[in-house]
């Protein structure tokens, strides 16, 4: 994986913490042999860390949304990691408790999560990790994420709360515009090499051709994007902005530039230079 040869996507710590949280889903999905999602095991660690909780108060603490919620915890509940009691402060509801199966498959996954972490950050020196860390921690600061003390000490970890962090605010500014995220990243790819072959806005974005093109469906529904055959290919196609595509893509530059200074307000401006340098370090080859 290369980072974009764009000049524009790289400057935004949101498109960064995209392309390092694909490559941090990938490492730990190569390390940890069960099928479970890391958020299952954020909960196991905060029941660990916490004791006994209402399904509430774990929803609150981890953020998980209350009808995901329930999904999870009948899953760890069916894997015999967690188990249901009555709530002895107030016997209407009820608390979930680790159990000593759930204790041992945490300490097994934590340990997975290491191996991931090390997978992740492999171009990184030992210092330049630790400054990782606390960069996405001022990033997070306030967020209940950081209060699971075990999982917060993985920069994998971190910055998959630091992408929903920022693509949140992401969507928040862009929703006026009728755009997602991603369609200002592959707007801002084509953008840079007009006519913008699929491969190069696959390069771009971090994904496959295929999945590269079909994220140019709505867009070029929408009148923003026009896609040709390559004359000198007839199995590629060139993708180039409409009028109205360059129009909105500079009202969309003007949002993601007001994310970015969110970013740059929280850390500094020197913090936030170095975490776009170790995130692209990342996620480089």
């Amino acid at each position: 994986m290369v980072v974009s040869t764009s000049a524009e996507l790289p400057r935004f710590t949101g498109y960064l913490m995209r392309r390092a949280y694909a490559k941090a889903t990938v490492s730990v999905r190569a390390c940890i042999d069960l099928e479970i999602p890391v958020r299952e095991v954020a909960m196991l660690a905060t029941l660990a860390e916490r004791g006994a909780l209402s399904q509430r108060a774990l929803s609150d603490l981890t953020g998980v949304n209350r009808t995901i919620m329930v999904k999870v915890v009948d899953d760890l509940e069916t894997r015999g990691w967690v188990v249901r009691e009555r709530n002895p402060q107030d016997r209407r509801s009820y608390a979930l408790r680790l159990t000593e199966a759930g204790s041992a498959a945490l300490d097994g996954l934590l340990a997975d999560l290491d191996r991931g972490e090390l997978l992740l950050t492999e171009s990184l020196t030992t210092a330049e990790r630790a400054r990782l860390r606390s960069a996405l921690s001022a990033l997070l600061e306030g967020e209940t994420w950081l209060s699971i003390e075990s999982l917060s000490r993985y920069a994998g970890f971190l910055i998959a709360q630091a992408h929903h962090l920022l693509r949140g605010w992401a969507k928040d500014a862009l929703a006026p515009l009728d755009l997602d995220p991603r369609d200002f990243g592959v707007l801002s790819a084509i953008a840079t090499d007009q006519p913008c072959s699929q491969n190069h806005l696959a390069q771009a974005l971090g994904v496959s051709p295929p999945a590269a093109l079909s994220f140019v469906g709505d867009l070029e529904a929408g009148g923003l994007v026009r896609r040709e055959r390559n004359p000198d290919d007839r199995r590629c196609y060139d993708l180039t902005l409409t009028p109205a595509g360059l129009e909105r893509l500079g009202l969309a530059r003007t949002a993601a530039g007001e994310v970015q200074a969110r970013v740059t307000d929280r850390l500094g401006a020197g913090p936030d230079a170095e975490l776009r340098h170790l995130l692209a370090r990342v996620i480089a080859d």
